[in-house]
């Protein structure tokens, strides 16, 4: 850095100026500005005279050499040998990202020029690289480092007895390439003595490839967004990488799940493949979209049995998080420093908050679904469709509203754009809470049932694929219902598919009242009535600790028995741990109701490869059929004459007597004089004996 004396025309004053070197397309990043060894054109040398001059002389140097107040860069024709080793070194370690980031800077040098497009490149690449690691690396690739790396950390603290000081060297290790515990963790594991356990995370090697797989498909995205991939008229919602990776993932999960089961331990003949479960789970996208459906229509009737008025809301966010406007790079954005999605989301859920906590001063009550989907520029917007009294709406909206506003709320579109509101006319034939969501729903899910998406040139089913794609790679909550019972209440009473019976031995506690209240909760559930099954737990609004039925949860326990030095057996508890050495979580068991707990997790399920599993379950009869397998191959009955087979049965019939006289102690004194009279053969006294 230089500080030179110049001369401010437009002012007609001297000041000193702080120079500092300056790279441009005229040279690499490794060389000076030179054009094929030639100084550039209009070159000048603003670093002499140097300090030790005296004042007119500097100022005569100035005068001399004025400096222009506009920027000629523009003007300058680069030389692109070293700038096109440039790119190619950049793009080249990235591998399936290369032509990705070749293609963007050549878009970006059309919107920005040629040398912001160039630093975009650097600032991509210096973002996609953590020391030797890449965020673009293979799967492969990645799970070779991901076992180098656990065993780097399991040597670095192999020595170390300290649990603090060991989380310190993990810790340093882990921050080298992007991966850290959140403070509450760590606040946590400590309070619990349980610090080891994340040194233990550190030096897993299956910890490592999910972190840095999530880690990775996060930052790629991010520099989608930077390189201005992700727009409408480019590729929506999310990058064309991002959903390669997706169907590769999904490919592999799914050969995991058809090659893995999981058996009842008590009765290994009940057992599944984890596919087939899956598909009976909400991650089925089918079961997903009626469950949905199920509870929102639920939602509906109560709204309308209780005079309820629906209102449909979109939020959006500032300017300030769109990435492109108007197919251009949006300078809000830049200028912000360029906010992710997970910052877009968390001004979202802001705002939401701070609506919710003025409903809760002010009384109102409301109960609905918020959906959260993607523009095509990846910043996520919420439509939220809303129940509630008939003479509160207009204040709930208000409220909204003002949240929805307090930032930014002078810039254009705004007021238009920014917070949209729609009611819903119960007499109309849209008049239906359900038909103003479920294009909704289907695009964040399947994309089944739409034909063509609005806000790109996608279909409904290729749409559906890159939003749910946005959404798993940016760790977003696509839905979230607000208000109503508890939905794991309702999951665990469809388990019990069978009448509870007053008599039965666990609810002999309960009135008959009581008894009918459990019984309804459980008609509900089982009825997929989301509207019933409402009222029966309380009714809409309730509270969660007033809930007719709650969920139990437990930590797995552990039984273990013991010998003592005199012999004796104890036999102990204690809660299960994780394979990282801290308490395991705890998981749903049942429910309870007045005190009576009822089971609706009574068998105990373990995990095994599927080939292992079936394997084992035909050890026990493999001997005997093998030997039958040979013989029918053989032929082998086939070839038995007529004679020998009727001595063959002959001799069948005399062991049968044999084993008769074997249990009649009377008859051996007349069994042993026959044999020494010869009535028995050799080879049957042999078989006796």
């Amino acid at each position: 850095m230089k500080r030179i004396l110049v001369h401010d025309l437009a002012t007609d004053q001297f000041e000193y100026v702080n120079f500092l070197h300056a790279k441009t397309l005229c040279s690499s990043f490794t060389k000076p500005d030179i054009n094929n060894g030639r100084k550039l054109p209009g070159y000048v040398d603003h670093t002499r005279p140097n300090n030790s001059y005296v004042a007119d002389l500097l100022k005569r140097q100035a005068l001399a050499t004025p400096i222009h107040s506009f920027d000629t860069s523009d003007n300058i024709q680069p030389s692109f040998t070293a700038p096109c080793l440039d790119i190619l070194n950049l793009v080249r370690p990235h591998r399936a990202f290369a032509p990705v980031m070749s293609r963007a800077y050549i878009n970006l040098k059309k919107k920005i020029g040629e040398l912001d497009a160039m630093r975009s490149l650097v600032a991509a690449n210096e973002r996609l690289t953590k020391n030797e690691f890449r965020y673009t690396f293979s799967d492969d690739q990645l799970v070779t480092f991901a076992k180098a790396k656990s065993h780097a950390v399991m040597k670095a603290v192999a020595v170390i007895e300290d649990d603090a000081q060991a989380f310190q060297v993990a810790s340093s290790i882990l921050a080298d390439y992007g991966l850290y515990f959140s403070e509450a963790v760590i606040k946590a594991k400590s309070e619990n003595n349980e610090l080891r356990s994340l040194v233990n995370r550190a030096t897993n090697e299956l910890w490592w490839r999910r972190a840095l797989r999530k880690l990775s498909a996060i930052e790629v995205e991010r520099v989608a967004r930077d390189l201005a991939i992700v727009h409408k008229y480019g590729q929506a919602y999310c990058s064309n990488y991002s959903v390669s990776r997706r169907r590769e993932r999904d490919t592999d999960n799914k050969a995991i799940l058809e090659n893995t089961v999981a058996y009842d331990e008590v009765n290994e003949d009940n057992w599944f493949t984890l596919s087939d479960l899956a598909d009976k789970s909400v991650s089925n996208p089918v079961v997903r979209r009626a469950e949905m459906f199920v509870r929102l229509k639920g939602f509906e009737a109560i709204a309308q049995d209780n005079d309820h008025v629906a209102m449909f809301y979109t939020l959006t966010c500032p300017s300030r998080f769109h990435s492109v406007s108007k197919s251009h790079v949006n300078q809000a954005w830049l200028d912000a420093g360029k906010p992710t999605t997970q910052d877009a989301q968390a001004y979202l859920s802001a705002v939401f908050a701070g609506f919710r906590k003025a409903l809760d001063k002010a009384g109102i009550k409301i109960y609905g679904l918020r959906v959260a989907e993607p523009h095509a520029d990846g910043c996520p917007h919420w439509h939220l469709l809303m129940f509630m009294d008939k003479t509160q709406h207009s204040d709930v909206t208000n409220l909204f509203r003002n949240y929805a506003l307090q930032d930014s709320s002078e810039e254009k579109g705004a007021q238009k754009h920014r917070f949209t509101v729609e009611t819903i006319d119960w007499s109309k034939s849209k008049g239906s809470a359900v038909g103003y969501v479920a294009k909704y729903l289907s695009k964040n899910i399947d994309g089944k049932h739409i034909d063509n998406d609005v806000s790109s040139d996608l279909t409904g089913v290729e749409a559906s694929e890159r939003v749910v794609t946005w959404a798993r790679v940016n760790r977003i909550r696509q839905f979230q219902f607000i208000g109503g019972p508890s939905v794991t209440v309702w999951r665990e009473m469809r388990r019990v598919r069978d009448e509870i019976k007053e008599d039965d031995p666990l609810i002999a506690s309960l009135s008959t009242g009581e008894h009918m209240a459990l019984e309804n909760v459980r008609r509900a559930a089982d009825a997929s009535d989301w509207q019933a099954f409402c009222y029966a737990m309380g009714g809409v609004f309730v509270r969660r600790k007033d809930q007719t039925v709650s969920p139990v949860y437990s930590i797995p326990q552990i039984m273990s028995k013991l010998v003592d030095e005199w012999g004796e057996e104890h036999t102990t508890e204690r809660n299960a741990t994780t394979r990282y050495g801290d308490a395991a979580i705890a998981r749903v068991v049942g429910v309870l109701f007045r005190g009576a707990f009822l089971a609706t997790r009574v068998r105990n399920w373990k995990t095994e490869n599927k080939e292992k599993f079936l394997r084992g379950t035909k050890r026990i009869m493999s001997g005997v059929v093998d030997v039958f397998d040979v013989l029918e191959r053989e032929n082998e009955y086939h070839r038995l004459a007529d004679a020998q087979f009727n001595e063959y049965q002959q001799y069948l019939q005399r062991v049968d007597e044999i084993t008769a006289f074997a249990f009649d102690e009377a008859a051996w004194p007349s069994f042993v004089g026959a044999a020494h009279d010869g009535g028995l053969s050799a080879s049957s006294l042999d078989l006796c004996q």
